[in-house]
């Protein structure tokens, strides 16, 4: 009864390197205002925060979410844990889609300056579905110029309270308000059915090499293959 009251979920997000989390770095007294950030306790939890992901324990949470059939959608701070991710990839210890979220909320991750989000987005593999998240009241500016990008967003009371004249929000608020900034953009609103289609779930690939090919990824080198510049000197 219970499993058919909670069916397996489609996603679940995973960390790649371990990382320091401090989401109080971002935050003003503002953002903090009349909630529970304001216990000095509860910062300093936060502040010390650490996503935990060795090597041992991010490939056998993959493997495990695969052999369940579920998709993992990988949280990236920063460009190194891209290519880290881009690494498993090729050695095969991952062949599904790749679906990423960029968590620019600052204190170990990417921050807010508009260049290391283009940046994240052009190394960015063609195939792959990146999302775009941060924090506070920055959502709305960050997520504007993602979906002129035409990336993915991410918004809810879980990123901010606040919508951008200060005031509190709900997350319908706030959905509805990316909603028209996106409709302003002429950017089309996924349906479910778009969002499982666009991130391909339940798919899996049978080797490295088909995912690459999937993914837009260059092939990897076959051993004794000579570069471009080798070839053309033979």
């Amino acid at each position: 009864m219970l499993a058919e009251l909670n069916p397996r979920p489609d996603q679940v997000t995973v960390a790649i390197n371990t990382g320091q989390m401090n989401i109080m770095e971002l935050m003003t007294e503002a953002d903090i205002a009349g909630t529970s950030f304001m216990n000095p306790a509860l910062q300093a939890a936060y502040r010390d925060m650490i996503s935990p992901s060795n090597p041992s324990w991010h490939v056998e949470h993959i493997k495990r979410l695969v052999a369940s059939g579920i998709q993992p959608q990988f949280m990236l701070g920063n460009l190194t844990q891209l290519e880290t991710l881009e690494r498993l990839i090729r050695r095969g210890a991952y062949t599904g889609p790749l679906n990423l979220n960029y968590v620019a909320i600052g204190g170990g991750a990417s921050a807010l300056h508009p260049a290391d989000m283009l940046e994240f987005a052009r190394r960015t593999p063609d195939g792959a579905v990146l999302t775009i998240e941060t924090l506070n009241r920055n959502v709305v500016p960050m997520n504007t110029m993602a979906i002129a990008l035409g990336l993915h967003v991410r918004v809810g009371i879980e990123d901010t309270l606040f919508g951008p004249d200060g005031k509190r929000a709900t997350s319908v608020q706030q959905i509805e308000q990316m909603v028209r900034i996106a409709r302003e953009l002429n950017r089309d609103i996924a349906t479910g059915e778009d969002a499982h289609r666009i991130y391909q779930i339940g798919t899996q690939w049978k080797s490295a090499e088909e995912t690459l090919n999937a993914l837009g990824m260059v092939p990897n080198r076959a051993p004794a293959q000579r570069g471009v510049p080798l070839r053309k000197a033979a």
